[in-house]
């Protein structure tokens, strides 16, 4: 078969994916690639094993239109440091990628720890040692020592078919010398040799928030996956000063009022934001009943409408009973305005409101607000009725 299809994993995994269909999209804009992936309703995505080799050129003409950077994987690098040695390059590029588009899936070979297994076949691998060392200089490498060409070639694929610190630093370690806490405390943990390619792609899903700082959300499905991340980086090209809370719970109402659609509860209870600062990867996600109430079309466009942050936040955080109140110093306010009164300066709405003292303005949160408390209420009062969570 010419396509391939790609399930939702673990993080890691799905940014590198998103980051390989970031560089699709790159081709097909170029008009390089022409329908270069589909992603199901299901959440998965199909492309096709003809445009692997391609990515690969794709992806360092990404970086220098897009990222302004030049781009490479060998020596000592700015993101994946010794993934090939620099005598390697003239291979990997010239014969490695080409087998890599013939990759099957084959549970012989072992079992890939993040997808179904997708390995280059063995006719290819025998002529791929052929290609091994055939430099002029790498030949007087190889005969310097008996066997040097074969013992290089395993390396270099062994290299290949084990998660380590060459395909990322903060959480691969040096093969098989030190147990790793984010896999389970094994030494090592076996992936195919697509994977270990897709690897070098998943830079690109995570946008950054500062200098030292950069953000990716996950999803079990790459479409919302893929839609949550753009609306991220709309959001932090405006501003990259909003907290953690706020940019994945915009996101989430972006996605709500836009896609219209619904989500299961195992996709709403999956939904986290990865952190990178520095060396150190943290995680972050908002509770399962804000999230619900977020990607619900109506609240999602009654907040979109009311329009107030401190109300928005409030949601974020969970504080509906200060909704209330809020609801009430409002009435307060514009029955104050509506007879002509001028609000004090410690009045309360003004803790609700940031454009207290515009009539129209107060009057359509008015309006809205109890809406919104009602939905909202219907939401938890179902989430109690079903047994599901308990507020």
């Amino acid at each position: 078969m010419d396509e391939i299809t790609l399930f939702p994993s673990n993080w890691l995994y799905n940014s590198a994916v998103i980051g390989f269909l970031k560089v699709l999209s790159f081709g097909e804009s170029k008009r390089v690639l022409k329908n270069p992936y589909e992603i199901t309703a299901e959440g998965s995505v199909s492309i096709s094993k003809h445009h692997i080799k391609v990515t690969y050129k794709l992806l360092h003409d990404y970086h220098k239109e897009k990222l302004k950077e030049e781009f490479k994987i060998w020596g000592g690098n700015k993101r994946y440091k010794n993934y090939i040695q620099s005598k390697q390059k003239n291979f990997f590029e010239n014969h490695y990628l080409e087998s890599l588009q013939a990759v099957t899936v084959d549970n012989t070979r072992g079992k890939c720890s993040w997808c179904v297994g997708y390995y280059i076949p063995n006719k290819h691998l025998e002529k791929l040692a052929q290609e091994w060392g055939t430099s002029k200089k790498e030949k007087q490498q190889n005969n310097s020592r008996k066997n040097r060409k074969d013992d290089g070639f395993v390396k270099f694929m062994v290299q290949r078919e084990k998660f380590q610190g060459i395909h990322i630093k903060e959480l691969g370690g040096a093969i098989t010398e030190m147990p790793n806490a984010f896999w389970g405390l094994e030494f090592s943990t076996p992936i195919c040799h697509l994977c270990s390619y897709l690897i070098i792609f998943h830079h690109l899903a995570f946008s950054p928030m500062s200098k030292n700082q950069e953000i990716f959300i996950n999803t079990p499905h790459f479409g919302l996956t893929w839609d949550l991340n753009e609306f991220l980086d709309n959001i932090l090209q405006n501003s990259a000063q909003f907290e953690l809370r706020k940019i994945l719970g915009t996101s989430l109402l972006e996605w709500a009022i836009k896609r219209r659609a619904l989500l299961g509860a195992w996709t709403i209870r999956n939904i986290e934001m990865v952190v990178k600062t520095g060396d150190t990867i943290d995680y972050f996600d908002l509770p399962y009943h804000i999230t619900r109430i977020l990607l619900d079309y109506d609240i999602a466009r009654l907040i979109n409408t009311i329009s107030e942050e401190k109300i928005f936040d409030l949601i974020l955080r969970g504080k509906f009973s200060e909704i209330e109140k809020a609801n009430y110093f409002i009435l307060r306010a514009l029955i104050k305005l509506k007879n002509g009164e001028t609000l004090p300066e410690n009045d309360p709405v003004k803790k609700y409101v940031n454009s207290w003292n515009n009539f129209n303005h107060i009057s359509k949160i008015a309006s809205l607000l109890p809406e919104l408390l009602a939905k909202i209420s219907k939401i938890l009062n179902m989430e109690v009725k079903n047994g599901e969570e308990k507020y």
